[in-house]
């Protein structure tokens, strides 16, 4: 048999597809994962996605998980390549392709992976045990001049506060004319607050076993409110809070369901990455999910079956190698 070199060239390329595809390629990849700070959720998925990425990329890869911005500062660093994939937020995904709220522009070359990891809530956090569960009613007669603490602007969590506080005729002029006032700090700092009991109101994105919300439920006497249901349609319309239901005991001391402005976590990258490097990463988590399961509580309820896909649980567009995935497993149509 003669073998030209036309069958040879074609030969070559077959099985460098093949390699790439079981992890065996010769060529190595360098990856960076953007997540949030040492301590945060996002860092531990990030570090352990890292470890699953390292045993199916190609050997020699490099993946590094660096604790760098978060999620309003994520889908900057991906659009313009500073990391290659990134956690973020549903939501946030919504605003940077829109060019709303935090962003300028919009943002057209993110694409998703993987959605639906966990489930954040809008939290309100009161100082002082049984106040009821209405946050209007709290606002207008049992503090009407709170001492609202916020993480720093720029954040998911303060950015949402305010806008579910102005919706209440309590953003930050408002409350200062009542005599309250709007500080914004850090984890830390808001700790201490609620211990020397100099705070009334706290609000943050938060999944099950925040340690922050947790430390201050189990130290301190507080009440988790709700909004009215007005404020968490406008919060819907304007901005594009999906409304989620936190169950009784999510954290200690709550002791009601609390419907809340939430919205998920999503692992995004740009159209810069190849096809077949976001199927190869949509394919490690989809079927070492019990891994990642393992790695942090919130995750337990993490399956790629239940719809990672979906723009809902995403905020953004598919990315094609992800589109194709899950294709493959029959779940995309």
């Amino acid at each position: 048999m003669i073998v030209t070199l036309r069958h040879l060239i074609r030969l070559v390329a077959m099985l460098a597809a093949v390699a790439f595809a079981t992890g065996t390629a010769a060529q190595p990849v360098n990856l960076t994962i953007g997540s949030f700070s040492q301590g945060s959720g996002w860092y531990v998925y990030a570090v352990n996605l890292a470890e699953l990425l390292h045993r199916s990329l190609p050997p020699g890869s490099k993946v590094d998980a660096p604790p760098i911005t978060g999620a309003v500062g994520n889908p900057r660093l991906v659009s313009v390549g500073k990391a290659d994939l990134a956690f973020g937020m549903a939501l946030v995904g919504h605003w940077a392709r829109k060019g709303e709220v935090s962003y300028d522009k919009p943002m057209e070359n993110l694409r998703a992976l993987v959605g639906g990891w966990d489930q954040y809530y809008l939290a309100v956090v009161a100082g002082g045990r049984d106040l009821g569960p209405g946050l209007e009613k709290f606002l207008q007669k049992d503090r009407p001049n709170a001492r609202v603490v916020l993480l720093p602007r720029g954040g998911v969590g303060s950015l949402g506060g305010l806008q579910m506080l102005q919706l209440l005729n309590a953003g930050e002029e408002a409350l200062r004319q009542r005599g309250g006032n709007y500080e914004y700090t850090s984890f830390d700092a808001i700790k201490g607050r609620f211990a020397s009991r100099s705070a009334d109101l706290f609000i943050q994105v938060a999944n099950p076993g925040h340690p922050t919300i947790s430390e201050i439920a189990q130290n301190n006497p507080v009440t988790f409110l709700q909004p009215p249901q007005a404020v968490l349609d406008e919060m819907s319309k304007r901005f594009g809070w999906r409304i989620a239901v936190m169950p009784k005991g999510t954290f200690p001391n709550q002791d009601r369901d609390m419907r809340l402005p939430g919205t998920t976590t999503t692992l995004f990258a740009s159209t810069r990455m190849s096809d077949d490097l976001a199927h190869t990463i949509v394919k490690t988590i989809c079927e070492k999910t019990d891994q990642l399961r393992a790695a942090h509580k919130a995750l337990a309820g993490f399956d790629c079956s239940k719809g990672a896909w979906r723009e809902e649980v995403n905020g953004l567009p598919l990315h094609a190698g992800a589109a194709r995935y899950y294709r493959e497993r029959g779940w995309l149509k």
